[in-house]
């Protein structure tokens, strides 16, 4: 008998002991499952939301999305806590015009520049330097 921790460590992190599981630790845990990976795929989240589905199916089902997606840890989503929200965090350090034009520039969301922001910095600042001198020198 497995507990949810086990389980989810099982689809995100020790992939080969995925089928030590029997049908029924799939069963009981499946609705809870489903329940959080639909915070970040609801739509396929829904899709298994039906009552007299196979419950054991629908989570190998995720369990194959996931390797198919290649994830190799626990995904900082899965277990959020809506009690601990913070305030999104303001931006200071650019100008909303300055993401705006990288945004426009690279075809971008702002996801993907919350990433860069995050992940990559330096670059991030290499890219806004370069809008800077640009602009700068009048050719905008």
């Amino acid at each position: 008998m497995y507990d949810l921790k086990h389980i989810t460590d099982f689809i995100f992190k020790n992939k080969n002991e995925y089928n030590k599981l029997s049908d029924d630790d799939k069963d009981k845990f499946f609705f809870i499952i489903n329940r959080k990976f639909a915070r970040q795929y609801p739509y396929h989240a829904q899709v298994f939301n039906k009552k007299g589905i196979d419950k054991s199916t629908a989570l190998d089902i995720w369990y194959y999305f996931f390797i198919k997606k290649r994830v190799i840890n626990t995904p900082k989503w899965y277990w959020f806590k809506l009690s601990g929200i913070n305030k999104p965090k303001t931006n200071n350090k650019y100008k909303n015009e300055e993401i705006e034009f990288v945004k426009n520039f690279y075809d971008i969301d702002d996801c993907s520049v919350e990433y860069l922001m995050n992940n990559y910095s330096n670059e991030f600042d290499i890219e806004i330097k370069k809008y800077r001198k640009f602009n700068k020198n009048g050719k905008t």
